[in-house]
C-alpha cells in the first residue's frame, strides 16, 4: 500500500488567515454600522464651517441663470436665518402654541381624536408606562413627546397607515427621563386611540 504524505500549513499560516477573516467580519459589521450625531439644527441655506469650498473642493457654480422660483427660495431661507437670529427658531419649541393644547386628565386611561393635536399631560409617565395605540388612517402616524420647556423628545411611534402596537416610556431615548415629559403631539390623518 502506498501512503501519501498529508500537507499541513505552517502554523503561523493558519492564524494569519483567522485573523484575516476576523479583520473583515468586523469590518463588514462597522461599515454596515448607523451612527449620528446630535447638534443644533442649521437653517437651509446657510454655509456651515468646513464647507466644500474652504475644504479646497470644486463647486459648480452653475451658469448663473437663476429662475424667480430660485430667488424666492432663497429669500425664504435668509427669512428662516432672520428669525433663528431673533430668538425665534421655527424648528424650536411646541409646534403649536401650548393655550391651545388639550388636557389629558390624570383619571382617564385613555385618549382618543381624529386628525392632530397638542395634549398636555395632567399625569406624569415613568419608564414603566405603556401606552396602546391604534390609528385607523392611511397616512402618517406619529405621536411626538415634549417636555414643559418645549423640547422635543422622543416619538411614541412613527408608521404609516393602519397601526395597532405599544409603546413604553422607558424604551425611549430620552434624556430627561420619562418623567419630563409634559405634551403629546398627535399627528393622523384618521381616527387614533392612545391607551395607559
Amino acid at each position: 500500500m502506498t501512503r501519501f504524505p498529508t500537507l499541513h500549513p505552517p502554523a503561523g499560516t493558519a492564524l494569519a488567515r483567522a485573523a484575516t477573516v476576523i479583520a473583515s467580519v468586523s469590518l463588514a459589521v462597522g461599515l454596515t454600522g448607523c451612527s449620528f450625531s446630535i447638534g443644533d439644527p442649521q437653517p437651509v441655506g446657510e454655509e456651515q464651517e468646513g464647507s466644500a469650498a474652504e475644504e479646497g473642493y470644486d463647486i459648480d457654480e452653475g451658469d448663473g441663470d437663476a429662475s424667480a422660483d430660485d430667488a424666492d427660495a432663497q429669500d425664504a431661507a435668509a427669512d428662516d436665518a432672520d428669525e433663528a437670529v431673533d430668538g425665534e427658531n421655527p424648528l424650536d419649541g411646541l409646534p403649536v402654541d401650548a393655550s391651545q393644547a388639550k388636557t389629558w386628565a390624570s383619571d382617564s386611561y385613555w385618549l382618543q381624536g381624529t386628525g392632530e393635536g397638542l395634549y398636555r399631560l395632567e399625569w406624569t409617565p415613568t419608564d414603566d408606562t405603556t401606552v396602546e395605540l391604534t390609528h385607523s388612517g392611511s397616512k402618517n402616524f406619529i405621536i411626538e413627546s415634549y417636555g414643559e420647556d418645549g423640547e422635543r423628545y422622543a416619538s411614541l411611534v412613527n408608521e404609516i397607515g393602519v397601526y395597532e402596537g405599544s409603546s413604553r416610556f422607558g424604551d425611549l431615548p430620552m434624556v430627561d427621563g420619562s418623567e419630563a415629559v409634559a405634551y403629546l403631539y398627535v399627528r393622523a390623518d384618521g381616527a387614533w386611540t392612545i391607551g395607559r
